[in-house]
């Protein structure tokens, strides 16, 4: 009887356990290069972007962040009705990320326009961005129309 009982409690936590490994973290990017390849390229470690228009509440929504044992990204334009997230929205923002060439020498006003010209929302209003660059410095820009 005890054996019995054992070997379904045993069977139960082995079926948890497996069960939980198997769900991933769906913003989890894994085809990204090297966390250094990255910076270099993008100037920066983390993003998060939030875009409202007159019509559209959260039209834009952009987050990617990489620390020492994963990356994760998300985006939402629900302008081109787009939600992605893990590496669907990493190959989406890739390239927009390389185009910006962010610095954190950059103006408020430069940043802004920059980021509105790249996400294609350039009549927005409201803007919250906040970014981490590469060497830790944080910023955030905000504007609103």
């Amino acid at each position: 009887m005890k054996t019995k009982k054992y070997s379904i409690i045993g069977s139960t936590l082995l079926t948890t356990a497996l069960l939980l490994g198997a769900c991933g973290d769906k913003e989890e990017v894994s085809d990204a290069p090297s966390n250094s390849d990255m910076q270099n390229e993008f100037g920066f470690q983390s993003f998060d972007l939030d875009i409202d228009t007159a019509n559209q509440k959260d039209a834009i929504d952009a987050s990617f962040d990489m620390d020492v044992s994963e990356t994760e990204a998300e985006y939402e334009n629900k302008l081109a009705s787009k939600k992605l997230t893990g590496d669907e929205a990493y190959a989406e923002l890739e390239p927009i990320f390389k185009d910006l060439a962010l610095t954190k020498d950059m103006s408020k006003e430069e940043v802004i326009e920059k980021v509105s010209k790249a996400f294609g929302v350039e009549d927005y209003t409201e803007f919250d961005l906040e970014v981490e660059f590469s060497d830790g410095d944080d910023q955030e820009f905000s504007d609103r129309k």
